[in-house]
């Protein structure tokens, strides 16, 4: 009997790992992609040309994505020099962070994030109204 559990559970977490996929796509296609400039080697020997952060803004939320779950990742939002959000995320969870601007003005903020290692990577923040 026990055997026959098994088969359902285990369709039953494909199910849902296509369905979080599909998800993740649909509110991807209608957020703005944040650009990153900057190096994130993650204590690395060989340079690899991808970045393995991704950010999206949607909604009045940015989330920020780890494919490597690595790093610990400091999060530092600022406008005109003023530090408005600054976090450490442990590495583990890095998967997905998400940040509610809804509370930030209009305008532009720049974006900083660090790893223990001092990979750096740098972009900006476009909120409209």
């Amino acid at each position: 009997m026990a055997k026959n559990l098994k088969k359902p559970v285990g369709a039953m977490c494909v199910f849902l790992f296509f369905s979080c996929l599909l998800l993740q796509s649909i509110s991807a296609e209608g957020s703005k992609r944040v650009s990153f400039w900057g190096e994130w080697r993650e204590d690395t020997r060989s340079i690899s040309p991808s970045i393995p952060i991704s950010a999206f803004i949607n909604d009045g939320v940015l989330s920020i994505h780890s494919s490597t779950q690595r790093s610990d990742i400091t999060i530092c939002i600022s406008k005109d020099g003023k530090v408005l959000y600054e976090e450490m995320i442990p590495a583990s969870k890095t998967d997905c962070v998400t940040i509610d601007l809804s509370e930030f003005e209009s305008g532009t903020y720049s974006i900083g994030l660090k790893n223990q290692w001092a990979d750096c990577l740098w972009g900006e923040l476009f909120l409209n109204e």
